[in-house]
């Protein structure tokens, strides 16, 4: 005797409502979430670190929660202003106004500064384009392509620019480097992650040039971030972004503790946080599931 599984069409009604529960699962897991107890995690995180001197400004963007410290208190910024010589260049070119590839800047010694690992691969009187210098600031930090960049733009220009996102620089024409507080390293992370998320000509350019390691404090295990750093005694600062499709967030780490102290203060702060913001997620999943049954 053979036995025969019979296929049992389910019902207009039935269909109806799996789709309509596996659609409210969805919009569950996109809708802005922060448990109670991630709320007091973050309380104790805080306090513990009450009496230190250092600031973070942590943005979980699509559940809408921030863990912050210290954000209006200003650090000598130094090599985090390069991100602002790359987004008001990259707008420009978005707008039609410059080609990156085309214009070009003469490299002269007047440039010449120390910490810069490509440009000193190159000779005087060499055109260097706009878009290799920008790579050059980000990648590499590469302080000669920033002086290039500083006089490109106008130290008046890029003071505006700073106002159009409430970023008030203290940039002149004698001091290339700006004080920055963890709001406006927020507000340029967060002006970065737009033109990422916006699919432009320079979204993967900006993704790739912030990919690296190149004095990454953010990096552990296996999560990576586009990130900027900034240092110079007795500063150091690492700001990026975890570019993940449906949970991202920003985060600003500014620092008194000299150049990659071991071990890294910054690594171990940015763990704590993202430990908390991955048991947030893991108490969200568990909540959306009751819209599975």
């Amino acid at each position: 005797m053979i036995f025969r599984i019979k296929n049992i069409e389910k019902s207009d009604e039935e269909k109806q409502n799996n789709q309509t529960t596996q659609s409210l699962y969805i919009e569950c897991q996109y809708k802005p979430y922060l448990s109670e107890n991630t709320k007091q995690k973050i309380t104790e995180f805080l306090n513990k670190y009450e009496q230190e001197s250092f600031a973070i400004y942590f943005e979980e963007i699509n559940n809408q929660y921030t863990i912050t410290k210290n954000e209006n208190q200003k650090f000598y910024g130094a090599s985090l202003i390069k991100l602002l010589d790359a987004t008001y260049l990259i707008k420009k070119s978005l707008s039609g106004e410059i080609d990156l590839k085309q214009e070009k800047i003469t490299y002269e010694q007047k440039h010449k500064k120390s910490f810069s690992l490509n440009m000193q691969n190159y000779s005087f009187k060499t055109l260097m384009d706009l878009e290799t210098l920008i790579s050059y600031a980000v990648k590499t930090s590469d302080n000669t392509a920033h002086e290039m960049l500083y006089e490109y733009i106008g130290v008046e220009n890029l003071i505006e620019y700073g106002k159009t996102l409430n970023i008030n620089l203290t940039i002149t024409q004698t001091n290339h480097y700006s004080d920055l507080s963890v709001l406006d390293t927020n507000i340029i992370l967060r002006d970065i992650y737009e033109i990422i998320s916006s699919n432009t000509s320079y979204s993967n350019f900006l993704i790739e040039n912030m990919n690296n390691s190149y004095y990454n404090s953010l990096n552990f295990d296996h999560i990576k971030l586009l990130h900027k750093y900034g240092s110079t005694t007795p500063y150091f600062h690492d700001i990026g972004i975890y570019n993940d499709e449906q949970y991202p967030y920003l985060i600003s780490i500014m620092t008194t503790i000299g150049e990659q102290p071991s071990p890294n203060k910054i690594t171990e702060i940015h763990k704590e946080i993202r430990k908390i913001y991955e048991e947030n997620l893991a108490e969200k999943e568990s909540y959306c599931q009751q819209f599975k049954k």
